[in-house]
């Protein structure tokens, strides 16, 4: 499958998501939004409207990029109502991480972190929503002690960038349990110099 001409125009499309063998839909564009905050809609899943030639990732379509999601929120559209209404402070922050699944190690970084979750770049293409992962968050020129996080997935994105051959995948994931000190930093990162603010669900 192949994508099709992207296009931004939404009021009035139907749109159907392809699961497995199965045509679902039509739902209306802010019907798919929800689906994605409420991780039921990822960007791996194919979708089509009228306007696309062929079924398309919704990873791969403007439509549900993050930047376009954003301008609906700041500009007010009738559609921002969607979006779960949620303000945690977010930084923009870079440091390296060990995951394990119960079966393997493996490397990776933050992007972003909140007290709540994080965004994740790791080296494995393989894990999937729902699953339960626990972070190790080595030492580092902004982390000085390393801590636990026991962590769950809430989303998988395709990411252009790249660990290596085997990754190109950022997990969004939610924190279940962190150690004490752990607490104290992730508060530190959220709250301290200026941060971003995490809003709507969109991270």
């Amino acid at each position: 499958m192949s994508g099709g001409v992207q296009a931004t125009t939404t009021k009035g499309q139907e749109w159907y998501i392809l699961r497995g063998d199965m045509k679902y839909g039509p739902y209306e564009y802010k019907s798919l939004i929800t689906m994605i905050q409420n991780s039921e809609l990822y960007d791996y899943n194919y979708v089509w409207a009228p306007h696309l030639e062929n079924w398309t990732l919704v990873g791969d379509l403007q439509e549900f990029s993050k930047d376009r999601l954003c301008r609906l929120i700041e500009t007010k559209d009738h559609l921002a109502g969607s979006f779960k209404d949620r303000k945690v402070p977010r930084v923009d922050l870079v440091t390296p991480v060990y995951a394990h699944n119960d079966q393997t190690f493996f490397d990776g970084q933050t992007l972003s972190v909140s007290e709540n979750g994080a965004l994740v770049l790791l080296n494995d293409p393989l894990l999937l929503p729902g699953q339960k992962i626990l972070l190790h968050f080595r030492t580092s020129d902004v982390n000085p002690v390393s801590f636990n996080v026991l962590c769950e997935i809430v989303r998988k994105n395709y990411s252009k960038q790249r660990l290596n051959v085997k990754s190109g995948l950022h997990y969004a994931v939610r924190f279940l349990e962190v150690q004490e000190h752990g607490v104290a930093q992730l508060t530190k990162w959220s709250r301290g110099g200026v941060a971003k603010e995490e809003t709507n669900g969109i991270s």
